[in-house]
């Protein structure tokens, strides 16, 4: 086949050397800043997914102070075998021992416990229900509780005597709830005994 009569192109060397591709560095490069923008990205939706769950956690230990501290309140300031109010003849000795009884704080049911002080010192890693079963729900959380009976215990100025063996008129009970990410939340209550004792006493 003859090529004679055919037209021929125009070369041109300079826009041959122009048409370039992507170079490996080049490629390198942009993989670099689209991976650094990446890891930005990923670290700000981090973050904010962790404040968005904070408020959850610390509603939920809020709601779980609340019920241990309804919990505890809810029970009487003397043990029910020295109870001044149900038996005048209780003496002093008798009537101090029934407040600070923790005769059934170890049954693992705190159904049994019968009296406010029972709860003094209480702590437990992985939260349980009334009857000693776990709430799965809260096996991350703990509570620590204590129940204060000394001197320095006020309610409008008036405090618990400082004389030994002088029945205490007032209890300040404080709950502590430790959330899964180790935070706490303290929720604080008072009872007072609504029986006054003898002023022989000196109480």
């Amino acid at each position: 086949m003859s090529m004679e009569g055919l037209p021929l192109l125009p070369f041109n060397s300079q826009a041959i050397l122009k048409q370039k591709g992507v170079t490996l560095v080049e490629l390198i490069i942009a993989m670099v800043i689209i991976s650094i923008a990446a890891v930005a990205i990923l670290q700000t939706l981090g973050s904010q997914t962790v404040r968005n769950v904070d408020p959850m956690i610390q509603s939920q230990a809020q709601m779980l102070a609340r019920q241990y501290l309804e919990e505890v309140s809810g029970k009487s300031f003397f043990d029910g075998s020295a109870d001044p109010r149900l038996n005048s003849g209780l003496s002093r000795t008798q009537i101090n021992n029934g407040v600070v009884d923790q005769s059934r704080a170890g049954a693992p049911s705190r159904v049994t416990w019968d009296n406010i002080y029972e709860y003094d010192g209480y702590t437990q890693s992985g939260l349980q229900d009334v009857y000693g079963n776990a709430l799965t729900e809260f096996t991350n959380f703990s509570v620590d509780i204590e129940v204060d009976i000394s001197s320095t215990v006020s309610i409008n100025g008036d405090s618990n005597s400082a004389t030994a063996n002088c029945p205490p008129k007032y209890m300040a009970i404080t709950v502590t709830i430790t959330d899964p990410r180790g935070n706490n939340t303290a929720l604080s209550g008072y009872r007072a005994r609504y029986w006054q004792s003898p002023s022989s006493w000196g109480c």
